[in-house]
């Protein structure tokens, strides 16, 4: 990696930190007129209409309806659905479609499946599909069917179809045993409203994305691999954003391209030679992928823009290089973190009835995030915390499968109710080998008691620490009327100086940890939400930290949400509902 790069990516990090009276730059209001619109579309390209939930086969959606929460958590053992329209259809609404619309006073909007900051949703699909055996008036040559590359529309809730790919380049996705997933990012949907601090809330988003896409997938019994050595530029080339005449303020840039495998191998071992086969063999054909031509226009957003330099390139630093991903760190060989030590019933846990009532997609569509929190009705018990706190292990959750390098972030946990234990400030370790790291780093005076036998949760300091909290997140509220809030503090300098691309990966690492959180709480009965604006190091300086070893990327909070009685509530493909029965 280039000095260069380096120097782009740690002056952007500084640059873009939020201080008490000295916020990141921004436009410093609400430019409404040219709010950009939420929605990519490619005018003119054909739309392959994805069937509506409620409009599934039978078969299907009493199956996604039927499926365990634990399955939010745990790798499906049941056979992978074919692709075919109605499984696609599942994939990409229980990751990144409508989950719900929103009314008040007239104005109306939509909320969706993935989290975004401000409701803004920078995140875009594009899928590279094989030929899914849709019936078309006129086909005269059903057995000789290309594959295709598409753009996922959530509000029109279809497929875009942007080009046809020959028939030499088909052959692969025609085995029907997998298809490449594109993620992008239109920095101008967050710019427009906090400006030079958006690349942070795209790659957060980017993280959330990721998270929901790899548990939709598994309810499908498929499983997704985030490909290395396919750069980003071919990436482009090969989705013809470069051909999409969008003006140079609403650049879309990509963050990362997946396979979707639908085979029914359900090893979790990375290693294992056809899977290793498998995947050389597709990013080969990637690699390979001649251009292909585009006609259809994207659609422009906004009418004016303001310009920031600074996204621009530190986009170019961290996104022109391959993905390079940690290798595995060495955990001491005494660690508490076993699977045995860690086993919510070996805790005392009790089945939660909630668990067994809901199934795996009725939470992903009723996930929220908390507007305002009812301080006094906000305790949780040991257990739930507890419970809560180990879904955001990569050992006992799935959703962590899909970025293969070891936990580089820990949570540093304010906490406010939990029934059983002192408040005050903790640490919840989620890489073991980065303990004596950052008990050096830290205030000298930290206690760091195990609060709980076997559990890798770190009593620093007694107290109640709820002014801070709200202090540190910008005087927010939400920090300090919940059960608990919390800072995500990652292993920082050292990971850049190994690549500028971890840098984003950081970020995605951070926005998992929150769609872990959200739904977990979300299953207990309580609720989440992430929190982007907070004072960087004013969090830094409560700990102790003196450099850039360790950074807090990211805060959430959990606790018992009030409902806004006067916000109304429809379904998420009310405006399409009449046309599709």
């Amino acid at each position: 990696m280039s000095t260069s790069a380096l120097q782009i990516v740690k002056h952007y990090h500084q640059q873009t930190k939020h201080r008490p009276g000295a916020y990141a730059r921004s436009a410093g209001f609400m430019d409404w007129v040219n709010q950009p619109l939420p929605y990519r579309l490619y005018q003119g390209a054909e739309k392959i209409r994805l069937p509506l939930p409620s409009l599934l086969k039978n078969e299907l959606k009493n199956e996604l309806d039927n499926v365990p929460a634990s399955y939010l958590y745990e790798r499906s053992t049941k056979p992978a659905k074919a692709i075919c329209l109605e499984s696609i259809a599942a994939l990409l609404q229980n990751s990144l479609g409508l989950s719900a619309w929103k009314s008040y006073n007239g104005t109306e909007w939509a909320l969706r499946v993935n989290p975004s900051s401000g409701n803004l949703h920078p995140t875009e699909c594009y899928l590279l599909l094989p030929d899914l055996e849709i019936e078309t008036e006129g086909d005269l040559n059903p057995e000789h069917k290309n594959a295709y590359s598409t753009h996922y529309n959530p509000y029109i809730n279809s497929l875009e179809k942007r080009a046809v790919l020959s028939e030499s380049s088909s052959e692969l996705l025609n085995k029907k045993q997998g298809f490449a997933v594109a993620l992008t990012s239109i920095a101008w949907r967050e710019a427009w409203k906090y400006g030079e601090r958006a690349y942070r809330y795209c790659q957060h988003d980017l993280g959330h994305a990721l998270a929901a896409l790899n548990i939709a997938a598994n309810l499908n019994g498929w499983q997704v691999e985030i490909l290395e050595n396919v750069s980003n530029k071919k990436v482009q080339s090969i989705l013809g954003l470069n051909q999409s005449n969008t003006v140079a303020e609403e650049v879309e840039y990509v963050d990362c391209i997946c396979w979707v495998s639908c085979s029914n191998d359900h090893t979790e071992e990375v290693k294992n030679p056809e899977k290793v086969k498998s995947l050389e063999e597709v990013k080969a054909w990637l690699n390979d992928l001649p251009e292909i031509t585009y006609v259809d226009p994207a659609n422009q957003l906004s009418q004016s823009h303001q310009d920031w330099p600074i996204i621009d390139d530190v986009f170019n630093a961290t996104h022109q290089q391959d993905l390079t991903f940690l290798t595995a760190e060495t955990t001491p060989s005494s660690s508490a973190l076993s699977e045995k030590s860690l086993s919510v019933k070996d805790h005392g846990e009790q089945t939660d009835s909630s668990l067994i009532e809901q199934s795996a997609q009725a939470l992903i569509h009723q996930r929220r995030s908390a507007q305002s929190f009812d301080a006094i009705a906000s305790t949780m018990s040991i257990d739930t915390f507890i419970s809560q706190l180990q879904k955001t292990l990569p050992e006992q959750n799935i959703l962590f499968s899909l970025l293969p390098q070891p936990a580089q972030t820990h949570l540093m946990l304010f906490v406010h109710h939990v029934e059983g234990i002192n408040s005050g400030l903790y640490l919840w370790l989620r890489n073991p080998s980065h303990l004596n790291a950052l008990k050096s780093a830290m205030h000298s005076d930290f206690e760091w008691s195990q609060t709980i036998e076997n559990q890798p949760l770190y009593l620093l300091k007694k107290g109640d620490y709820r002014k801070i909290a709200k202090a540190v997140s910008c005087e927010q509220d939400i920090a300090a009327d919940s059960t608990y809030s919390l800072g995500m503090l990652t292993k920082f300098e050292d990971n850049l100086t190994c690549s500028a691309s971890q840098y984003p990966l950081l970020f995605w690492e951070t926005g998992m940890i929150g769609q872990a959180l959200y739904l977990a709480a979300e299953s207990d009965g309580y609720r989440g939400t992430g929190i982007g604006c907070f004072f960087d190091d004013l969090v830094h300086d409560l700990l102790g930290l003196k450099d850039q070893q360790w950074q807090s990327l990211y805060h959430f909070t959990v606790g018992k949400h009030i409902e806004d009685r006067r916000i109304s509530t429809k379904p998420a493909y009310f405006h399409l509902q009449a046309s599709a029965e």
